[in-house]
């Protein structure tokens, strides 16, 4: 079963403004697809649908999803995201992701 998962972002005054995304596919351990680079706006589009987001991170040469991302909604009404670390999930961030 595929799922879509970030595996980099582009970072702005303190806010991921892009992401590095794609469908990927954890029985496989491989993209299903080339990634994309999107605007974070198209990632809360698709998160506020009900669709699930990942993080997916490389250690020791193999690919692993980790927490999933949420919506997170600013003072001045702009909405970006956030990873939340759930029980028996890598505990890393949008921050441990290499930039794009």
């Amino acid at each position: 079963m595929a799922t879509l998962a970030i595996d980099g972002v582009r970072w702005v005054n303190d806010r991921v403004t892009s992401v590095r995304w794609g469908s990927f596919d954890q029985s496989t351990n491989d993209w299903t697809a080339p990634t994309t680079i999107v605007d974070v706006h198209q990632v809360v589009d698709v998160i506020k649908r009900g669709e699930e987001v990942r993080t997916l991170f490389t250690l020791g040469g193999r690919t692993f999803l980790g927490p999933k991302v949420t919506a997170l909604p600013y003072a001045n009404g702009h909405v970006g995201i956030e990873a939340r670390v759930q029980d028996g999930q890598i505990e890393k961030s949008l921050e441990d992701l290499p930039p794009v």
